[in-house]
């Protein structure tokens, strides 16, 4: 049974400007949130223990890096047994290339983001995971022209006194 964790506004505002640069010094954020450095790291712990803040990362950018090309798939299974979908999810999660997977509704079953440097990395990518796993019956690649927007946050109101969210799983 999921557990739920309320988020005040500090709670909220110290997500938003963690999100923004997770490596503000805690004195900062104590200061941004009006509340003391000691609470500050204590609500940070508790939010990282609820599991809210999952992980502290570096964004890198991939194209930066020679990673120019980014494409999107939808995967249809030839059979959506759950084993089969399990074994599909496993396989993704094991592919560098694979940034997202999701099992989505409609004409397919998963749709997926894929980074890699170029068309022929794609082809062998495809080659080996999608054609050649042996469930996917079809599959349809999308190549996006233009990024008009990349982001990785969630926008917390910090007006509202109070905001449940579930924890775990």
């Amino acid at each position: 049974m999921p557990k739920f964790h309320i988020l005040d506004k500090v709670d909220r505002r110290l997500l938003n400007l963690l999100q923004k640069n997770n490596r503000t010094p805690t004195r900062t954020l104590a200061e941004k949130a009006h509340i003391s450095q000691p609470t500050c790291l204590r609500r940070i712990r508790d939010m990282r223990a609820a599991g809210i803040i999952s992980a502290d990362v570096a964004m890198v950018d991939p194209f930066s890096l020679g990673y120019g090309m980014l494409a999107f798939l939808e995967v249809s299974l030839s059979n959506q047994a759950d084993e089969h979908m399990q074994t599909f999810e496993a396989r993704m999660a094991k592919e560098a290339e694979v940034m997202q997977c999701y099992f989505v509704s409609g004409d397919y079953d998963y749709f997926l983001v894929v980074h890699v440097i170029d068309m022929d990395a794609y082809y062998q990518f495809v080659r080996r995971a999608i054609s050649g796993s042996g469930s996917v019956r079809h599959f349809q690649s999308r190549f996006p022209m233009k990024r008009a927007k990349f982001d990785t946050r969630i926008a917390f109101d910090e007006k509202a006194a109070e905001v449940q969210v579930r924890v775990g799983k």
